[in-house]
């Protein structure tokens, strides 16, 4: 019986070492890729509803200090509808309330991204990037159904972030148009 020189069993349990690390190190890029696309989505989201609220209190505004004028007296049944029909879409789709909730979520997919960012290579092991994945879990759960375009769209900036452009395809231009709004 020989024994295997000392040499070979050093360059095997490199050769593992490296293996093991390279795994971690692909579960750490796939779940920090992932939180940031939520990061992204989250915000876009954040955004439409924003906007969404300004302009429906604006429209509000500009239909009630138009009953004001003597010139639309023959338009006040109109404007009294369109004025209410305007603040029953705010209350029915709550666009304040849903861009909080987007604005949290994001907020927790940007923290998410700060801890993966915060631990170097050599700090790497499968309870942290266990954890992560944990996390984003958690995240997701919490997350309404994404739409699947913006979702798309969110994937193919993160790729171009990434030096990747070509691993997501992009989306033609009608569903990017209606991709806050059809799922």
């Amino acid at each position: 019986m020989t024994t295997p020189p000392v040499e070979s069993h050093n360059a095997d349990a490199d050769a593992a070492e490296n293996q093991r690390l390279d795994s971690m190190w692909a579960q750490r890029c796939a779940t920090l890729s992932r939180a940031w696309v939520q990061v992204r989505y989250h915000r876009r989201r954040q955004r439409f509803f924003d906007l969404a609220d300004k302009f429906t209190k604006s429209i509000t505004v500009v239909l009630g200090a138009s009953l004001m004028g003597k010139y639309f007296v023959d338009w006040l049944p109109w404007l009294a509808t369109a004025i209410t029909s305007a603040g029953l879409v705010a209350l029915v789709f709550g666009y304040s309330e849903r861009k909080q909730l987007h604005k949290e979520l994001a907020e927790q997919a940007a923290k998410l991204v700060a801890d993966i960012e915060r631990v170097p290579v050599g700090g790497l092991s499968f309870e942290r990037t266990a954890g992560w994945n944990a996390d984003y879990a958690q995240l997701a759960a919490k997350a309404p159904p994404p739409l699947k375009v913006l979702s798309l769209i969110c994937e193919r900036e993160q790729a171009i972030a990434e030096g990747q452009p070509d691993h997501v395809k992009q989306p033609v231009f009608w569903q990017r148009w209606l991709s806050q709004v059809k799922g």
